[in-house]
């Protein structure tokens, strides 16, 4: 028996939907959310993609996600804004703030949008697509920081403190043949997700990503789950990255009352210790004609990457662009379906069956 299906991408967005709809989600926000799960599969970025069904569906029963909540602009000025999630699904929240801060760019010529109480953003790099897609940069991060907060654990520590703690970036360019410049990373060595995926699959991972809960090395996904921590990438630099991807999120709960965080940062609770706290997501975006014509600039991007393109590689090498992995898998996966690893399938089709929703046709 294999050990994945290969399933139709279409046919998997609409078993999500009809997931996410029975559990209590409006049509509009069911397929939002299912739409951008599956364009994480078809980029190869297993661990944002079907493998979160199973975890949404525990979280809309726990009451960490609320499924039919809806974000609202609770604050702000001029070029900037704040967005509540309303606790709702993190995909939403930061779609619509992505919209406002892209309008608002069009405007000002940047603008930068703050979000609170919002759930598992899914991967970061799909809004800088976006943004990029309509001729606009954009800077987008997601952390949290603090006492138990998260899974991984600061430069030199033994003990988590801080959330994976993404950054994504989008620049487009004026050469066709070429996806968007994306910078889409986590500031560990592998995303919790690729965790969760090693374990779907039963695999090992590569040294150095992981140890146990007693701080020693580890490759077992296991070791993870019984307390164990991610690493932070580049030593000292990754661990800088997410502290300041933690605390630039805050500017989201300056005046948050009872702050939560977000559900990807592994930790919902409230106390007193959340004053040594801070999470939230980030984003700004830049409209280049505000700094001339916008054309020129990305024609002069396209200029660069061509450059770029044209760098010898080292042995059988070739160099890419930042983003080019994913638009070629992306190109690879909508011909040939998403493989979905067994235990994956399984616990999708409980919930497809638990609520009357069909699975998705395999290969």
């Amino acid at each position: 028996m294999a050990d994945y299906r290969i399933v139709n991408p279409a046919s998997l967005q609409a078993t999500a939907t009809g997931i996410f709809t029975h559990l209590g989600a409006p049509e509009d926000i069911a397929a939002e959310v299912a739409g951008h799960l599956v364009r994480a599969n078809l980029a190869g970025h297993d661990s944002h993609g079907a493998i979160r069904i199973p975890q949404y569906a525990q979280q809309i029963a726990g009451g960490v996600i609320h499924p039919a909540a809806r974000p609202s602009i609770i604050g702000g000025r001029g070029a900037t804004v704040l967005v509540d999630g309303a606790r709702g699904f993190g995909q939403v929240a930061a779609v619509f703030a992505l919209r406002e801060a892209m309008s608002r760019a069009h405007i000002h010529g940047i603008a930068g949008a703050a979000i609170r109480h919002a759930n598992h953003l899914g991967r970061v790099g799909d809004y800088a697509e976006t943004a990029a897609a309509e001729g606009l940069v954009t800077i987008l991060t997601v952390g949290g920081a603090g006492p138990g907060v998260g899974a991984a654990t600061p430069f030199g520590g033994a003990a988590r403190f801080l959330g994976t703690n993404p950054w994504s970036m989008g620049i487009p360019v004026g050469n066709d043949d070429h996806p968007p410049v994306l910078i889409d990373f986590a500031t560990t060595v592998v995303a919790e997700g690729k965790v969760k995926v090693a374990r779907a699959k039963h695999e090992a991972l590569p040294p150095g990503c992981i140890v146990d809960k007693d701080g020693h090395p580890s490759t077992d996904p296991e070791e993870f789950y019984a307390g164990g921590m991610l690493l932070p990438f580049g030593g000292h630099k990754g661990y800088g990255l997410a502290l300041a991807s933690a605390l630039m999120g805050t500017l989201a709960v300056i005046d948050d009352a009872t702050p939560t965080l977000a559900g990807n940062l592994g930790d919902t609770r409230t106390g007193a210790d959340l004053a040594a706290r801070g999470a939230g997501a980030f984003l700004v975006v830049i409209d280049p004609s505000a700094f001339g014509d916008a054309t020129h600039y990305r024609d002069h991007v396209g200029r660069v990457t061509d450059a770029l393109k044209k760098v010898p590689g080292a042995g059988s090498n070739t160099v890419m662009l930042p983003g080019e992995p994913e638009s070629r898998t992306t190109a690879s996966r909508k011909a040939s379906g998403i493989s979905i690893p067994d235990d994956t399938w399984d616990a999708i089709d409980a919930l497809a069956q638990a609520h009357g929703v069909p699975m998705p046709a395999t290969h």
